[in-house]
């Protein structure tokens, strides 16, 4: 299996939530200190994790961000790497 086929999936330790104009993560299993770790996504971010219900691989990933915006694919590739790591570094994505 090539990282391109590597699957990522939703860690359900993350709700998520759209209020209003914004869409927004929190942890629910993290201790009350650390409450102060909600985190706010882009439209971008949003689709993306809309589409990670059900576990993707990036291939996959790329091409939602392709089929939704007029973008070049380095654009994409690059967007989706920033996405998978800023998500991963906060323990919100899994590879599945």
């Amino acid at each position: 299996m090539t990282e391109q086929d590597e699957l990522y999936s939703r860690n359900p330790d993350f709700i998520f939530r759209r209020i209003i104009d914004e869409t927004i993560l929190v942890p629910v299993h993290r201790d009350l200190a650390e409450m102060d770790c909600i985190y706010t996504l882009n439209e971008l971010g949003a689709l993306l994790w809309e589409r990670l219900e059900t576990p993707a691989s990036k291939i996959e990933l790329r091409k939602a961000i392709l089929d939704t915006y007029d973008a070049a694919e380095d654009t994409a590739a690059a967007d989706l790497d920033r996405f998978l790591e800023e998500m991963q570094s906060i323990g919100a994505l899994l590879r599945a």
